[in-house]
């Protein structure tokens, strides 16, 4: 009797099977429930207004990976770029994070670097984070312009010495730099002092080496000045001329000598004698120099701080692009 009590009648084994089948559907449940609910997410912002960029430019935009739950493990980040035209991932565009790994609450920059040869298009740029088999990606376009090849000028160096005096002058080099893809054509680029301030009479002049520029990338400028050159003097001291002065003394011992007609002749040649010799010295009373100018008016430039205007000009006829207040500059004092 004892022992047929103890033992569970077939009903009440399905009861507790099922008890026990349905506690472990609730622990299976529970237990991963706190591992899932444990995740990050990842945020991009828009590149800023209007997402377009020039070919050569850089766009920087921000991203964001928070953590949900208690996560706190480190978040891989990549990124790639792919053509909307294609629908192919290429190379240029170059995206690089500035952090290739965070641990969440964290932020990050993706920068995308483009170069003068890139081709002009739409572009779908995605940042990717993951984390232990657990990933999240954001993406936002961006555009690339379609643009004319162009150059730029600048002053590789200023003009040495930058201060002088009238007469010298001094030397820069100048250097044209492509942009968008440009390539010097055959008929190279000339270069030019567009314009100088202030204006004077007799200013400085600028010239280049080498002018138009073919298959290469510089100039060296040349500033010259006018100003006074000093010289011999056209009359200088001339010692012969004292073998003159015993000839008059020579000339009244002969007349004393002589009578009647030949001593008027003697005192004519005597008279003559004199005024020449009178003559014949009076250059060797003045300056043994003069100064002229290497001009033929005799004047000098100003001094004054003289400022040049550069710019080129290819043989299409495209303008440097770095013109008006952005134009390059340099500077020569005169002194």
């Amino acid at each position: 009797m004892l022992k047929s009590e103890l033992l569970p009648s077939t009903q009440n084994l399905r009861a507790a099977r099922t008890c026990a089948g349905v506690l472990c559907a609730v622990i299976a449940l529970l237990l991963p429930a706190v591992g899932q609910n444990d995740y990050f997410t990842l945020q991009m912002n828009p590149f800023p207004s209007p997402a377009a960029i020039d070919p050569g430019g850089t766009a920087a935009a921000g991203i964001t990976v928070s953590p949900i739950g208690t996560f706190s493990e480190t978040v891989n980040l990549s990124c790639q770029v792919t053509s909307a035209t294609t629908g192919q991932v290429v190379t240029t565009p170059v995206c690089e994070v500035s952090t290739q790994s965070v641990t969440p609450p964290a932020t990050a920059t993706a920068t995308i670097t483009t170069v003068g040869a890139t081709p002009p298009g739409l572009y779908s740029v995605a940042v990717t984070g993951t984390s232990n088999g657990t990933s999240a990606s954001a993406q936002q376009d961006l555009t690339i312009l379609a643009v004319t090849p162009q150059f730029t000028i600048t002053v590789t160096q200023q003009v040495q010495p930058s201060s002088v005096h009238a007469g010298s002058g001094g030397q820069g080099v100048i250097t044209i730099n492509p942009i968008y893809g440009y390539v010097i054509p055959p008929g190279g680029v000339t270069l030019s002092c567009a314009s100088i301030t202030p204006l004077v009479t007799l200013p400085p002049v600028c010239s280049f080496n080498k002018n138009p520029i073919v298959g290469v990338y510089s100039s060296t400028l040349t500033i010259n000045t006018i100003g006074p050159l000093p010289r011999a003097a056209v009359a200088s001291a001339r010692p012969w001329y004292a073998l003159w002065l015993p000839l008059p003394v020579m000339a009244l011992a002969a007349v004393g000598a002589v009578r009647g007609k030949r001593a008027r002749r003697a005192w004519c040649v005597l008279a003559l004698l004199v005024l020449a010799g009178a003559t014949l010295l009076m250059p060797a009373c003045g300056n043994t120099t003069t100064t002229t100018t290497t001009n033929p008016n005799g004047l000098i430039t100003p001094k004054n701080t003289y400022t040049f205007t550069l710019m080129g000009v290819d043989a299409d006829g495209v303008v440097s692009s770095n013109t008006g207040t952005s134009a390059p500059t340099v500077t020569l004092i005169v002194n």
